[in-house]
């Protein structure tokens, strides 16, 4: 909830309620509340330009954290109400976001999470408590996904049909054998290799605030469900829905010209990506049959648009 405080300042407030759930589910979201304070925090000492809130005030008897309140409309809703300039306006100023964040000085030392005292296991959070698994901080890209693909077959255990299950089985071993040949390139690449921070969900522009009338981004929403990821995992497009092609052109030239390696990352990485969004995608696509269909496309055949999966 949004608060104003003493100075005329607005705030806003967090608080997690407790609720009558099982204990991985508690723990996930306490864990991603002291995970984005901790984002939070190194933020505001390594990059005090970048647009975030910033933290007032913690207390973590009760889980509540305090940040300024950032402005802006979010950007599922702000696109409609945008004229064409706007749009591409919108679209360089997540350009010049993501490359920062990008050169970012991102810890080196864990594969998951900032290290911080609150946070005491090393876990991959993702965007929902089923998708959590722990991961070693010294974790290779390939054993990433290789936990990744044995967190959805423990999570295959709820479809009741034993067939169903091995099916779903073969498609995982069928994408894991599809993305071995793009792990090499990626640990041979310094600057594909490194780690930096990622956000787990950006697929949905609501997690992006843009000021309505330039279109400029006001709140960047790395520190919202956030990762440290290898480089090439980190690039994203924004996508509206209209205007897509001739946007995300314009979003990959203009970070071509601002910084190369970040432009690499984001063109070669697309696959990796995907397929860790595929390898989430439980609820839409319990039995993997999309993700089998994308799997054959993408990962074993040559000519497909890797940029519109």
């Amino acid at each position: 909830m949004s608060i104003q405080l003493d100075d005329m300042r607005a705030a806003f407030v967090r608080v997690l309620v407790r609720r009558d759930e099982d204990p991985s589910t508690e723990m996930w979201r306490r864990a991603r509340l002291f995970a984005e304070l901790s984002i939070l925090r190194w933020l505001q000492l390594n990059a005090p330009e970048l647009p975030v809130p910033r933290v007032l005030a913690f207390d973590g008897l009760n889980d509540m954290l305090i940040t300024t309140l950032m402005p802006g409309l979010d950007a599922a809703h702000a696109y409609t109400g945008l004229d064409a300039l706007v749009k591409e306006r919108s679209i360089t100023s997540w350009a010049r976001v993501s490359v920062l964040m990008f050169r970012l000085p991102a810890p080196q030392r864990r594969f998951g999470t900032i290290e911080d005292t609150l946070v005491h296991a090393n876990f991959y959070l993702s965007t929902s408590p089923e998708h959590i698994f722990e991961i070693n901080e010294n974790a290779s890209l390939l054993s990433f996904f290789e936990s990744a693909i044995s967190s959805r077959r423990a999570r295959s255990a709820k479809i009741n049909n034993a067939r169903e299950q091995e099916i779903l089985s073969q498609r995982l071993d069928r994408l894991l054998e599809g993305l071995r040949p793009l792990v090499p390139p990626v640990e041979e690449t310094t600057y594909m290799s490194r780690l930096n921070l990622t956000h787990c969900d950006l697929r949905r522009p609501n997690k992006i605030l843009l000021d309505e009338t330039s279109g400029e981004v006001l709140d960047s929403p790395f520190y919202r469900r956030f990762a440290v990821s290898k480089s090439k995992m980190v690039s994203f497009y924004l996508e509206p829905r209209a205007e897509r092609n001739r946007l995300c052109d314009l979003y990959e030239q203009t970070v071509k010209h601002l910084d190369e390696e970040y432009y690499i990352c984001l063109i070669q990485g697309t696959r990796l990506r995907d397929a860790l969004a595929w390898i989430e995608n439980s609820a839409r696509d319990s039995d993997g049959y999309g993700m089998e269909r994308w799997t054959e496309e993408h990962l074993f055949q040559t000519d497909a648009d890797h940029r519109c999966a």
